[in-house]
């Protein structure tokens, strides 16, 4: 008997989107992985089967003990706490003190079933991870997003006896080795794992893949390599049909068009047989009543038809339009004549690696910036922008630069998509801005829609669009901008900053997404 199943799962927001309906499934595969476009409700689902969101109808049943990792939309929101909070053992280590100043009670002899050498467990996994002078009460801020994910993924898998995994974009923030180590805990684990990631390599670690869309939820009872050949052989099949039917449609009208000429011209010649008065008009009248009564029952068959191939074409063109990958807009900035943007001289930064930096940047540079969770990525992404000050050094700017971090901060969560675009993009009316937003996915009145709805990967979409929006001269600093990105969205993220024709400093731990966008240099911290 599977231990996960849902029956007719509905939820919608509180504003009456209805973001997914009537989901029903069994969790039968060792590694399943749940995979879908932005916004088409993976993590409110998973947060559903986790018990910590109520579904607006249906129910969850649940035979077996489960652990959620969920998705880190936001590292800052764990900033204020201890890092035993932070991922979940706070009360684990607080069972071991109490017992340690001998208040040995039942319930912190059951907390620690399993866990007594929880403390040098914690240390060697900080070794493991390179960090320093750091215990279970100190603040999590400290911590690089890749370091704080891991220690929340080793307490899910190594802690906790846990007979399902769910698990909600376990790579981002991961580093190669990083994950490189989630794959092998993946393997290791003993129970059974339901995985939603955009993450190409995790993802092959699957032996069943789920695709959530507007349309339902489609099982594929194949590993992933597999499910992305049918689906392009599915793109194929309705492009074919929608081609067919299309073809139908002109063929229908050439056919009335045809039909509407004949009827003209014997009405032509019926009109001068009565003028000349050759046939009795009694006939006359009888012949033209019966040609009005086949055009009538002609366009009444013919508008029956038309009316079903628009249907057809309709629902064929709504498959397809959740089959077929998604436009991605990227404003392209002005050819700028080769200048220098950047400039540092022995600059030391304030966190991360020690040795200090020598480098310039220019207008067209299109740089990967590259190194393990820890070294400071982000820390130098915040000093180009004077946000985090240098320790030693000089540091010298050029150029408006435009930093788009991955926690989403440009946008403001209390107004639409719309009100955030037109706040920071001055030169776009209100028209060009909807039209533009249409061809990434928001359109019509999703465009009223509060950012607060939006989900991670819309969110990235959205403040992309911004920050290449904002001057025609922009120099984009990218703070792993695929992280939470679907897997069309990041390929068409990766095709626009491959032609975009100004530059940017592009941080990401995800070599397929960094080799297909072609950047010129790389800086390695």
């Amino acid at each position: 008997m599977p231990q996960l199943q849902a029956f007719n799962l509905c939820y919608q927001h509180g504003n009456g989107d209805v973001v997914f309906n009537d989901l029903s499934f069994s969790l039968t595969a060792k590694v399943t992985a749940l995979v879908g476009r932005n916004g088409c409700g993976k993590s409110i689902l998973a947060s559903i089967l986790a018990k910590q969101r109520e579904p607006s109808s249906g129910k969850v049943v649940c035979h077996s003990t489960l652990g959620f990792y969920k998705q880190m939309n936001d590292v800052n929101q764990a900033e204020n706490l201890k890092i035993a909070e932070a991922i979940g053992l706070e009360p684990v280590f607080n069972a071991l003190d109490a017992i340690n100043q001998g208040q040995v009670t039942e319930q912190n002899l059951t907390l620690l079933e399993g866990n007594w050498d929880l403390a040098e467990r914690f240390n060697a996994e900080l070794i493991r991870l390179g960090v320093n002078n750091k215990t279970p009460n100190s603040l999590s801020k400290y911590l690089s997003g890749g370091h704080l994910s891991q220690l929340k993924l080793w307490a899910l898998f190594t802690c906790i006896k846990r007979d399902i995994l769910i698990l909600d974009e376990p790579s981002n923030h991961l580093d190669a080795k990083g994950k490189s180590w989630l794959i092998k805990q993946i393997h290791n684990f003993k129970g059974q794992l339901l995985l939603i990631s955009h993450d190409q390599e995790l993802l092959e670690q699957a032996h069943e893949v789920w695709e959530i869309t507007t349309l339902g939820l489609t099982q594929y009872g194949m590993c992933f390599s597999e499910y992305l050949i049918q689906k392009q052989q599915q793109v194929a099949a309705l492009e074919n049909k929608l081609n067919h039917v299309v073809k139908q449609q002109s063929k229908l009208k050439a056919a009335e068009q045809l039909q509407k000429q004949k009827v003209q011209k014997r009405a032509g010649q019926g009109a001068a047989l009565r003028k000349s008065g050759s046939q009795p008009k009694v006939l006359m009248d009888a012949k033209k009543d019966k040609a009005s009564a086949n055009l009538s029952s002609l366009s009444k068959n013919t508008a029956k038809r038309e009316c079903e191939l628009t249907r057809n074409k309709q629902q064929l063109s709504s498959k397809l339009e959740q089959t077929k990958a998604q436009q991605f807009y990227l404003a392209q900035s002005d050819a700028a004549k080769h200048h220098k943007v950047l400039s540092l001289e022995g600059v030391v930064l304030a966190h991360g690696t020690k040795k200090p930096l020598n480098f310039q940047v220019f207008s067209d540079d299109k740089i990967h910036l590259a190194g393990a969770n820890g070294t400071g990525k982000s820390t130098l992404l915040k000093t180009l922008i004077f946000e985090i000050p240098v320790k030693a050094g000089q540091l010298h700017c050029n150029q408006a630069l435009y930093y788009l971090d991955q926690h989403f901060t440009l946008i403001n969560n209390e107004l639409t998509l719309l009100e955030n675009v037109m706040t920071y993009c001055k030169k776009l009316d209100e028209s060009t801005a909807r039209t533009l937003l249409a061809s990434i996915g928001f359109r019509k009145d999703a465009v009223f829609k509060k950012a607060e709805f939006l989900s991670g990967g819309e969110k990235m979409k959205l403040a992309m669009f911004i920050v290449s929006n904002i001057e025609s001269t922009a120099f984009l600093l990218l703070d792993e901008p695929d992280n939470h990105l679907d897997l069309e969205s990041k390929q068409l993220l990766a095709q626009s900053l491959r032609g975009f024709k100004g530059g940017f400093i592009l941080v990401s731990h995800d070599k397929y997404f960094v080799e297909s966008i072609g950047c010129n240099k790389q800086i390695g911290l």
